[in-house]
């Protein structure tokens, strides 16, 4: 039985949604599988689980080596981007540096060069791609997701496209800080509903280092233990009694969320539906 802890006074600014964040926690490990089973829906554990993914297209830049996706999801009538993390996580943490660099003229700030080069690299293929499906689903939601790398360029992405007037859901797994206190402030005004979801003692929400002046955005909820969670305070710096207060971070906690991970691309094997 799971124990929800909610501070008190937080639940009118923020309503955790804990079925989407699962649903959009799979899509995110979804993005490791391959290419053609991406594409045609039948990305093992994922897609038996949540079988509502239409038009799935792939978008990808061979020589950033990132890659992302994107989808009609029929069950939550969303139109739905993924950004895969990085293809060696264990690389990709321990190569985090500081530097930063301007995001846009309107936000005045300062964001990870890297995590913006990552961004960058999909956007001119994620463009066209993405008004194409505003045309074919004009009703549609606009939810984004993405694990590791792939939820700092999520935050990226959704961003701006809340900057063009769009509502957007945003969920995170297991990402990085991405921008400093400017880029807080500012994506804190946005028209942007963000979950950003960080289990147990994983190393990555933790890099870069806040001594360098990198902060998270709202709103956290830290699955502690793996398995019950908190909605952490939506405050400036963290809320020091979530993740943030880890002192022996580790890698492991990083490889899955919520049950999901990249070993989730394959199918249940019939004994283990047997026992």
């Amino acid at each position: 039985m799971k124990y929800l802890v909610i501070l008190l006074g937080l639940v009118a600014a923020f309503e955790y949604d804990e079925s989407l964040a699962h649903q959009l926690t799979a899509f995110s490990f979804g993005a490791y599988c391959d290419i053609n089973d991406l594409i045609n829906w039948n990305a093992g554990q994922i897609s038996e689980q949540y079988p509502h993914l239409t038009n799935v297209q792939v978008f990808e830049n061979n020589e950033m080596k990132t890659r992302g996706y994107i989808a009609y999801n029929s069950m939550t009538q969303a139109i739905t981007v993924v950004f895969r993390g990085s293809e060696n996580i264990k690389n990709f943490i321990a190569d985090i540096d500081t530097k930063k660099t301007e995001f846009n003229s309107v936000c005045k700030c300062q964001v990870h060069e890297g995590f913006l080069a990552a961004y960058k690299s999909l956007k001119i293929y994620l463009d066209d791609l993405f008004a194409g499906y505003r045309v074919k689903y004009p009703y549609a939601k606009f939810h984004v997701t993405g694990h590791s790398l792939g939820g700092a360029m999520a935050t990226l992405f959704a961003s701006e496209l809340s900057m063009t007037g769009l509502k957007v859901i945003l969920v995170t797994v297991g990402s990085p800080r991405v921008g400093d206190s400017n880029f807080y402030d500012w994506f804190s005004k946005l028209k942007v509903t963000h979950t950003r979801l960080t289990n147990k003692k994983d190393i990555a929400p933790h890099l870069p280092p806040f001594r360098f002046s990198f902060e998270h955005v709202n709103t956290e909820v830290w699955y502690y233990d793996g398995i019950n969670y908190i909605i952490c305070q939506e405050v400036k710096g963290e809320d020091q009694s979530c993740s943030v207060s880890v002192t022996l971070t580790n890698l492991n906690d990083h490889h899955s969320y919520l049950g999901w991970s990249s070993n989730s691309c394959n199918s249940v094997p019939v004994k283990e539906i047997l026992e």
